[in-house]
């Protein structure tokens, strides 16, 4: 039983964490339809690598996870796609940019015609392990 409330103790540290903003990043593109996609995966790819350049990193710990939406003219959420979770070495290497355009392209083959806009969100493990470790306790 006890390991059980510790278990949603952190979760719900984890989860107020993040609503509070701690290590997640969003930016939004618009994008007029298919063939962008390349394009905007290394420019998604370039911001990512910004984003993570300060990232705290506690006993190893640099894991991103990176998140789209596309929304249509109306606002409405027509389709997503996600990354999982990566190290950042996947932005250096260009197997990020790949993946992206593939899912990028994918979306924007299957959202409808016009512009569309592209939420991103990453989100830094690191920082989230340096605050659940009492922040410079885990320096």
């Amino acid at each position: 039983m006890l390991a059980r409330w510790r278990r949603w103790g952190t979760r719900r540290r984890v989860e107020a964490l993040i609503r509070g903003g701690v290590g997640v990043s969003e930016r939004a593109w618009q994008v007029d339809g298919a063939g962008e996609g390349p394009r905007l995966a290394e420019e998604i790819g370039a911001w990512a690598r910004a984003e993570m350049a300060g990232m705290r990193r506690p006993f190893g710990v640099d894991h991103v996870a990176l998140a789209l939406a596309f929304r249509d003219a109306a606002g409405r959420v027509c389709c997503s796609a996600s990354l999982g979770v990566v190290r950042p070495g996947a932005f250096y290497d260009g197997s990020a940019e790949a993946r992206l355009a593939g899912a990028l392209e994918a979306a924007l083959g299957m959202a409808p015609s016009g512009g569309l806009e592209v939420q991103v969100a990453l989100l830094r493990l690191g920082d989230l392990a340096f605050e659940l470790q009492g922040g410079m306790q885990a320096a």
